[in-house]
């Protein structure tokens, strides 16, 4: 229990997170699961409130669904968890999408050849948008 909150001082980490860790540090998986329950039920870890504070984070870093969805998998948290808290995020992708180019491109006077648009599609979509929202925020038809 005591390395438990040492750990959960520090940072908050998500269920399975915390498992893992606790694992490593040579814990026996039954022992493990007993805490993580008693610390579930004090409220002291609470995948639900990481998942939203993950969110908040990514948002925050200019990353879209996609990679936080990604990211939010990799930290050990369910799929139910990440998408309930993408939808109480309110955050307006395209514009989100936008401010992440304006960011990394220097503007220009409105007129990008194809080769410059397809550089800012493909760093876009490594930073997780969908293909409506990259449209939506560089303003072109996808189908011209």
């Amino acid at each position: 229990m005591d390395i438990a909150v040492a750990l959960l001082a520090r940072r908050d980490y998500s269920r399975s997170e915390l498992c893992a860790r606790l694992t490593d540090k040579g814990f026996a998986k039954v022992d493990i699961e007993q805490l993580a329950d008693k610390l579930a039920a004090q409220g002291i870890i609470d995948d639900k409130r990481y998942a939203a504070a993950l969110v908040r984070s990514q948002i925050s870093k200019g990353h879209g669904p996609a990679r936080i969805r990604q990211t939010g998998l990799q930290k050990g948290l369910p799929k139910s968890c990440i998408e309930a808290a993408l939808d109480i995020a309110d955050c307006d992708w395209v514009d989100l999408a936008r401010q992440r180019i304006q960011k990394k491109y220097a503007m220009t006077d409105g007129t990008i050849d194809a080769k410059e648009r397809a550089k800012r599609i493909r760093h876009l979509l490594g930073q997780g948008f969908s293909y409506d929202q990259i449209a939506a925020a560089l303003d072109y038809d996808p189908y011209e």
